[in-house]
């Protein structure tokens, strides 16, 4: 088909799998949608977990890398009677390199016309939101304006925690017609799991006895660095020798995390890895942990909670700081964190300035939530309650429960109990298509 080489050749002209992907659609069924998406993160196996049930839907996925790219691929199926779908994921690359606030304001702009003249062309536009704003923003109201117009131009708008809408609308506003929701999938079979407990601690050097507590993926100030350390030398001042701190992660070069790097190197019982850790060495982490801590300071998803999950280890969670997660109380310990900022509500809270500066409130609450996570989480059960709870959300059955909610918002007459991405099993109290 002539539309088909020259969208091909035009996808190989900037990446070689997105015109693989293309020759591999079937543009003979009636259904067949074309699926692209971007941006896409390498290493980071969540799109490829959440489209792994697309393709006995009838979608085909689509790496399209960036908004050019997405616009050619739109530009030549339009008028071809193939459907396209575009799923926009994270948004932090708009305003990444901006040289100022005047800068920031033209790319916003020039995004959204863009996305605007995508849409014009027929594609059907979804929105993942990951975050309420970007973790270390510059620009929080222009952010907020981003994500709001975002959102207008969006046909569905894909939430994975079930108080996203409310958590988000002190920034911008999501309709419920358009809120497409689907949880974030675990993470089973996308990183090796084989090693066992005793292996992994010996390679870490850690004794048999330890409670061990686990910080993982990117060591930044959002994720209440500076009051987890605080926390854990009072902890281990109360008890020495009984506990050990793993921190697996890169580190960013701000001066909180700068000095959180220098006291947890020096710490006699804090073991630190602050670097991009290999695929085949993140189970060396997890499976010498006892308890992850996500002592956050604000939060919407955690892809660490849902790894934390997927290799059966409990949580310690700040109770306002991830509010949006699914956490159930047989393998997660809520403490109480508000007195961060002040009294205010984690809605009320200025994004740029909230949760700057822990206080000893804050530490005191994380304190004593290790000291009884090391008593009621550190055990058998509660390993298998969150094992348990990563298979409720394993990535084929958020993938078929995905691909059916997509179908229902594209075609409303659809009837998902006959598609055979759902041979797996979905959930329908995670499931929600919006209003045609």
């Amino acid at each position: 088909m002539l539309i088909t080489r020259r969208l091909g050749h035009e996808a190989a002209l900037a990446v070689d799998d997105a015109a693989r992907e293309l020759a591999a659609h079937d543009w003979t069924r009636p259904d067949g949608v074309l699926f692209g998406y971007f941006p896409v993160m390498p290493g980071n196996p969540f799109q490829d977990l959440l489209y792994s049930r697309l393709r006995p839907a009838g979608f085909t996925p689509l790496p399209t890398y960036d908004l050019t790219i997405t616009r050619q691929v739109a530009e030549m199926v339009a008028g071809s009677g193939v459907e396209f779908v575009v799923h926009l994921h994270w948004l932090n690359f708009v305003l990444a390199k901006a040289r100022d606030e005047a800068d920031a304001r033209d790319r916003v702009k020039a995004f959204l016309d863009g996305l605007a003249q995508l849409c014009d062309t027929g594609a059907r536009l979804l929105w993942t939101v990951h975050n309420i704003l970007p973790h270390e923003t510059r620009y929080p109201e222009l952010d907020a304006e981003l994500r709001q117009n975002v959102v207008s131009l969006a046909e569905r708008v894909h939430v994975m925690s079930p108080r996203t809408r409310e958590l988000v609308a002190p920034w911008f506003d999501i309709p419920a017609a358009k809120e497409l929701a689907v949880p974030h999938p675990c993470y089973q079979d996308a990183y090796p799991s084989w090693m066992p407990r005793a292996q992994a601690r010996a390679e870490l050097g850690l004794p048999d006895g330890t409670t061990v507590f686990l910080l993982l993926g990117r060591v930044q100030p959002y994720k209440g660095i500076t009051e987890l350390l605080d926390a854990f030398d009072r902890l281990c001042g109360r008890e020495p020798g009984r506990y050990a701190l793993l921190v697996a992660g890169p580190a960013g070069s701000d001066p909180e995390t700068l000095a959180f790097r220098d006291r947890v190197r020096a710490h006699p019982t804090a073991h630190a890895s602050l670097r991009k850790i290999p695929v085949e060495e993140m189970q060396v982490y997890l499976r010498a942990a006892d308890v992850a801590v996500l002592p956050y300071r604000r939060s919407l998803n955690s892809g660490a909670r849902a790894l934390a999950l997927t290799f059966g280890l409990p949580a310690v969670v700040r109770d306002d700081a991830a509010p949006g997660l699914r956490l159930e109380a047989n393998h997660t310990l809520r403490y109480d964190g508000r007195t961060t900022h002040t009294g205010t509500s984690y809605a009320e809270s200025s994004y740029a300035g909230a949760f700057g500066n822990p206080t000893a409130g804050s530490v005191d609450g994380l304190l004593e939530a290790l000291t009884e996570a090391a008593q009621v989480l550190a055990t058998p059960q509660a390993r298998a309650s969150a094992a348990a709870a990563a298979a409720r959300l394993a990535p084929a059955r958020v993938s078929a429960t995905f691909a059916a909610a997509v179908r229902g918002w594209l075609d409303p007459e659809h009837d998902p109990e006959h598609d055979p991405a759902l041979a797996s099993g979905h959930d329908p109290d995670h499931v929600q298509g919006g209003t045609p």
